[in-house]
């Protein structure tokens, strides 16, 4: 990770915009917003210090859908979220998570249904995939490095007992989100805060809830391809749009709490695997499935690829989704020959050829990112475009944001 010039300057003086809001670009890759206020007052916020490079990204964004299916665009997909009411589906399911999209939406004078349009990048996806283009079921010709296959996500966790845990999560994506990476760390107004991962502050792929809890995510591929196979609809009659899952989930203060919000409604737009650790004891796993399941499970170490730990499927051979079958089991051996695993160990392995993408010209490895649960405070150790013991890091921990 480089820094650059405009970086070196923000990080020797930290622009202050209010007594409640910094701004740090800690690389030239990431920045941090940290923020203390309503979900709406974030969302205006980042658009206001950010809309440059939100805007930038929307268009790279754009500009790789183009590349995956001809005619795919977020301005039709935007129009297509406005035709089946999607905003509103949302603010149903999730005034909080509307709430931001629509303080996002004002600052940068886009629609909502615009920036769900990236938001829900999962559900582009699967619409790619649906019609011929690029999608999950893409595969390697040689392992981790072909940079015309779609990447997926690795994840595992541990727990280390005493109020300890850890865990380790490559978020692979579009080459378009190696940079715009921008870190939400929210105080809400019920003085809990959140961390996440954001690429652009609307796709969120992983971070911190305001439990503590590490919150490692994957795309549950295998759930699409058995909708499409099926004949369903992405976004259908009764579904829920899947930003409600993404939004959501960092907003719960104990782990048990993610399978009611996984369980409050029956479909989704799109499906996804939870890894969460708090150091109780236990690491919770859980996915949500076609048509309208939720699966879950407990134990000390739990890892997840892209595809269903609990439903096998005939189409899942040793290539589908970018070789998840071999991910998963990379990644079940990790936490079984590591006892204890060290933050220096979950990098190396984050960086190995098991797992690692590499930096393609359309698809990559986006972060690794390395989480460590204290009985004080959940850190994030985050690298990109090198990864391993040693290399540079970003360091953002779950301390809360100060109020006014």
């Amino acid at each position: 990770m480089k820094k650059s010039l405009i970086a070196l300057l923000v990080l020797c003086t930290v622009f202050t915009f209010t007594a409640q809001a910094k701004l740090f670009q800690h690389t030239d890759q990431i920045a941090e917003i940290q923020f203390n206020g309503s979900s709406y007052e974030l969302g205006k916020h980042v658009g206001e210090v950010a809309k440059d490079q939100i805007l930038d990204s929307i268009d790279r964004f754009d500009s790789t859908l183009g590349m995956m299916l001809d005619g795919l665009n977020v301005i039709s997909i935007s129009k297509s979220f406005e035709a089946k009411d999607v905003f509103n589906r949302l603010k149903v399911a999730s005034p909080e998570a509307a709430a931001y999209i629509k303080g996002l939406s004002e600052s940068l004078n886009r629609t909502p249904e615009l920036l769900l349009s990236v938001a829900m990048s999962d559900e582009a996806i699967l619409e790619s995939q649906m019609n011929g283009g690029m999608g999950f079921l893409q595969t390697e010709t040689e392992p981790a490095y072909n940079p015309a296959a779609p990447a997926k996500c690795t994840v595992a966790a541990q727990d280390q007992k005493n109020g300890y845990a850890m865990g380790a999560a490559n978020f692979d994506y579009m080459a378009a989100n190696y940079t715009g990476l921008i870190v939400l760390k929210h105080t809400g107004l019920d003085g809990k805060t959140s961390v996440i991962q954001t690429w652009a502050g609307l796709i969120p792929f992983g971070g911190i809830a305001k439990g503590g809890q590490m919150m490692l995510m994957t795309t549950n591929a295998t759930e699409g391809t058995a909708r499409e196979k099926a004949g369903g609809e992405i976004i259908g009659d009764g579904v829920t749009p899947s930003f409600y899952l993404s939004w959501d989930a960092y907003n719960i203060e104990k782990t048990a709490d993610l399978i009611d919000i996984f369980k409050a409604n029956d479909k989704y737009s799109a499906y996804f695997s939870y890894t969460v650790a708090d150091g109780s004891g236990k690491v919770l796993s859980l996915e949500n499935g076609y048509p309208a399941e939720v699966h879950y499970s407990y134990g000390n170490a739990k890892a997840h690829t892209n595809h269903s730990l609990y439903v096998d499927y005939d189409f899942v051979d040793e290539a589908f989704a970018a070789n998840s079958l071999k991910r998963q089991k990379a990644a079940d051996s990790f936490l079984g020959a590591n006892d204890k695993f060290t933050v220096e160990q979950a990098q190396d392995f984050l960086g190995s050829d098991k797992v690692w993408k590499g930096r393609g010209d359309l698809m990559g490895t986006v972060t690794s990112t390395v989480f460590s649960v204290t009985p004080t405070k959940t850190t994030m150790i985050i690298q990109t475009d090198s990864v391993g013991a040693g290399k540079g890091s970003v360091i953002i921990d779950n301390t809360p944001v100060p109020a006014s």
